[in-house]
């Protein structure tokens, strides 16, 4: 049995307004911000790999950013996603590398089919609403690994077309420094 394809569907007028608010915030200056701080909030997604609502929080320690997203969707199919992530910021302005690591699963008929990801990207802020810090991404997702679920293992390599996902994001952080 073919494995089923995930995908969730996103109007791309979704990716436009993002990649707009991206120009328009790519040059606007960050405010003074302290060296640690603790954020949580969410974050909107256009990647069809992954569900468009997720939920994230960290630990920044002055240019590193530690986060953990969470998939709060996943009770509306099944498929769980959960990131790991590292942010490096690299210039004054707040713009950073993005990297870590996605392990999904999703249920197939013949069992549960675990996936881990590469991910890598840039994330950069945005104007600020009020208390709430603002930032956009962009990033690249390699799966390098498919088991589980009935079907033989896969790994990177054997078809490009299904294992590379590009998307989007603007997250919503609240953040209070430790």
């Amino acid at each position: 049995m073919a494995e089923p394809r995930r995908c969730y569907r996103s109007p791309v007028r979704s990716s436009v307004v993002l990649a707009v608010c991206a120009l328009l915030g790519a040059s606007a200056p960050v405010a003074a911000e302290c060296d640690r701080d603790w954020h949580a909030g969410v974050n909107l997604r256009t990647e069809f790999g992954t569900h468009p609502v997720r939920i994230d929080g960290g630990a920044r320690f002055g240019r590193l950013d530690l986060i953990l997203v969470l998939d709060p969707m996943f009770w509306t199919d099944g498929a769980i996603d959960v990131d790991l992530l590292a942010t490096w910021r690299l210039s004054s302005a707040g713009w950073g590398a993005l990297g870590g690591w996605r392990p999904s699963s999703i249920g197939l008929d013949e069992g549960r089919q675990f996936q881990h990801g590469l991910v890598l990207g840039f994330v950069g802020p945005l104007p600020r609403l009020g208390p709430i810090r603002v930032s956009w991404g962009f990033e690249v997702v390699s799966i390098l690994v498919k088991h589980g679920g009935g079907l033989p293992t896969d790994t990177i390599g054997t078809d490009l077309g299904d294992d590379i996902n590009l998307g989007m994001f603007v997250r919503f952080d609240h953040a209070s420094s430790f």
